[in-house]
């Protein structure tokens, strides 16, 4: 069976289940998501067993744990280790160069805009070590804040937390990411040395088109 044709089979499946194996089965299916690689013809037939197994266990009247074990994420551990893996920090990697490239996009643009209404150059002085700084740091932050939130959710997997306690603890990694960014480009500010030089802020846009370009296209290539 072709991968599309296993997928929509686990969806026609997915939609058998009783609330009370639905639960189990969709927080198995968004841990397999997470840490292995997507459109995988290899993750869609495990699903698609594990689909039949827990159909069957729910027409005999049995528990999802006969299936599953005690310990669902060990058994969904046990299921990832013959996948292929999702390389996170790859992953990380495309989506800092997208959101580097959006950041020097629609940063020079507003600059553009309000410089054109004041009928001033369009152009800046660009002190190299600043600009560089600035770019490896949000693109390590980024990656940063990605496998933070990637570990997190793998420990807290399979835990009956409330969803405010959830939610509330990825809002306190994503906040401590932006106070480190905030800070950091304070510091960034009071670099005024080294070579610098005249730069069309059109070129930094296009820099930023391209590196927003190469992250999509690795994204997608890699997702």
């Amino acid at each position: 069976m072709t991968e599309k044709n296993l997928t929509k089979e686990n969806r026609k499946l997915h939609e058998k289940l009783d609330p009370r194996y639905k639960k189990v089965y969709e927080d198995i299916l968004i841990y397999i998501r997470v840490n292995t690689s997507s459109e995988s013809h290899e993750t869609e037939a495990a699903l698609n067993t594990l689909l039949k197994k827990i159909i069957q266990t729910q027409r005999e009247g049995g528990s999802i744990t006969s299936v599953t074990g005690e310990d669902y994420r060990a058994y969904a551990d046990s299921l990832i280790e013959k996948l292929p893996q999702r390389n996170i920090l790859r992953l990380a990697s495309f989506l800092a160069l997208i959101l580097v490239g959006l950041n020097l996009i629609f940063d020079y643009l507003i600059q553009i805009f309000f410089r054109l209404i004041d009928s001033a150059a369009l152009s800046t002085t660009l002190v190299v070590i600043q600009f560089t700084l600035e770019m490896i740091i949000t693109a390590a932050l980024v990656i940063g804040f990605i496998y933070a939130i990637f570990h997190t959710f793998r420990q807290i997997a399979f835990k009956a937390w409330p969803a405010w306690k959830e939610y509330g603890l990825y809002f306190l990694i994503g906040f401590g990411f932006f106070l480190l960014y905030m800070f950091l480009n304070i510091l960034l500010t009071s670099i005024d040395s080294g070579p610098s030089f005249e730069v069309n802020m059109f070129l930094i846009v296009l820099l930023g088109i391209i590196l927003l370009a190469l992250g999509i296209l690795g994204f997608y290539r890699n997702k």
